[in-house]
């Protein structure tokens, strides 16, 4: 059985349970692993302006790893989350939801019924809940047509010629002959200017 890639395993089992992982045979050093990856997934999610150095360095104060072995994770994590030093659009969606849960429950606590409405209606219009939603149209269980190559002129409606084959093998033998030779291409010296010469002489008309 082939050995799973680290970032598989991680997508897997980032945020299983330990039962879960032993179930399935995960050895004792990696469930540590992911534990440790699930601590600073989380950490970094928290504090997405954080430089890879400052996870670098939470990394070996807290787990007493190397230098590389840190280098490793972050490169996991990154793989997890999506670049951070890009923010993707993923995370800014994250954050954007979250923005607008905090302001509505500030709002709530205030009784502002108004902060409330505005919030709700960003809500919404971000998450499309006035629209409906897309149809599916099964595009996807559409059955590619099996194609098969062949030489039966017939699938045309076009008659084929029996021994067509045979004939086309007749032909060559009967105008081959050794006389025949290869031979290469030449270029041509010509003035273009005499053959394409459209100026008319001074005694000649146009018809």
């Amino acid at each position: 059985m082939p050995v799973p890639a680290t970032i598989d395993v991680c997508q897997k089992y980032l945020f299983a349970d330990l039962d879960e992982m032993s179930a399935d045979g995960l050895p004792e050093v990696i469930q540590q692993r992911l534990l440790r990856l699930r601590d600073m997934y989380n950490f970094w999610l928290q504090f997405p302006r954080k430089k890879d150095l400052e996870i670098v360095a939470e990394l070996e104060l807290r787990y007493k790893v190397s230098k590389s072995t840190a280098y490793e994770d972050i490169r996991i994590i990154k793989r997890l989350l999506g670049d951070l030093a890009k923010t993707t659009k993923d995370y800014h969606r994250y954050k954007f939801c979250q923005m607008i849960d905090e302001t509505y429950e500030m709002a709530k606590r205030i009784k502002d019924a108004r902060a409330m409405g505005a919030a709700a209606n960003y809500y919404g219009k971000y998450t499309q809940l006035d629209k409906e939603d897309i149809l599916d149209k099964g595009y996807d269980k559409i059955v590619v047509q099996p194609f098969e190559p062949t030489d039966d002129p017939s699938v045309l409606g076009i008659k084929a010629i029996p021994n067509i084959r045979e004939k086309i093998k007749s032909k060559i033998q009967q105008y081959w002959s050794e006389d025949i030779e290869d031979v290469e291409f030449e270029e041509v010296e010509f003035n273009e200017d005499e053959i394409f010469n459209t100026k008319l002489k001074k005694d000649e008309t146009i018809l």
